[in-house]
């Protein structure tokens, strides 16, 4: 076992714990404060991060955390965690089970190892630069769906999606006419780990996190599909304008995003 994948086991253990600390949150009557109109956060979220902070000093000494609560504004060098304690927080507030704890760890641009654990789905999501990607402990690769009229797409939206032109509103209706459906989970990680195991065939949005991102990322590429920016190049996950695919529908998804909104890219 390499040190990537040695890794992503110390990666799930501390998203497990963190996870643990959720969970004892979870339809508790959670009383959240607004950092926007539809942007929220709990006191659960910042209770997550803590253990993973804790345990980040313990484990990696030398790697930079940066998390979704206490992150500052400056993209550090070297090796960063990239941590959301809490991907999926309006879930949380409303009792719904899709958030998840995220977990990426990277060189820079470069993905080395990647955890996500989703305690309420009884899911976590595992995987390391060359070493794969893995669901509940078993390979996971992407899907084989050919045809993007038989696929299955997933997306998200923005915070300020009322005032902000790029909304994505014209390209979920579009890509609703032309697949099987759109779905919505509320987790930019969820959404990259269901293209990863395949649930999902493809999955597109704008202005993310690096936090949001980086774990799932890894776990689309290692499980054979791909991730590009919104003009195909593979870009950086840190940008936060990303599309994920099984692969083979990643040129047509592209292009059907084009059609939509040809202007906005």
């Amino acid at each position: 076992m390499d040190t990537a994948e040695r890794l992503s086991f110390l990666l799930r253990d501390m998203a497990r714990d963190a996870a643990a600390v959720l969970r004892r949150g979870y339809r508790t009557g959670v009383v959240a404060e607004c950092k926007s109109a539809i942007d929220l956060v709990t006191p659960w979220d910042r209770a997550s991060e803590d253990v993973l902070r804790t345990a980040a000093e313990r484990h990696l000494p030398g790697v930079t955390l940066m998390a979704e609560e206490s992150a500052g504004a400056t993209i550090p060098d070297g090796a960063v965690l990239w941590a959301d304690p809490l991907d999926g927080t309006t879930n949380f507030v409303h009792g719904l089970p899709f958030f998840a704890v995220s977990l990426g760890l990277a060189d820079g641009a470069s993905l080395v190892a990647a955890a996500v654990v989703a305690p309420e789905l009884g899911l976590e999501w595992r995987g390391a630069r060359g070493a794969g990607a893995f669901r509940n402990g078993s390979r996971c690769r992407a899907s084989a769906t050919t045809e993007l009229g038989s696929s299955l797409l997933a997306t998200g939206f923005p915070y300020d999606n009322p005032t902000n032109p790029r909304n994505n509103f014209a390209e979920f209706a579009a890509l609703t006419k032309r697949s099987r459906g759109v779905r919505r989970c509320g987790s930019a990680a969820l959404d990259l780990c269901f293209v990863a195991d395949g649930t999902f065939d493809g999955y597109w949005e704008r202005f993310l996190k690096p936090w949001d991102v980086a774990a799932g990322a890894l776990l689309v590429a290692e499980a054979g599909g791909r991730v590009s920016d919104f003009t195909g190049s593979p870009g950086d996950f840190r940008s936060g304008w990303l599309v994920a695919s099984n692969g083979t529908l990643h040129d047509d998804l592209l292009g059907a995003l084009r059609d939509a909104a040809p202007v906005l890219g």
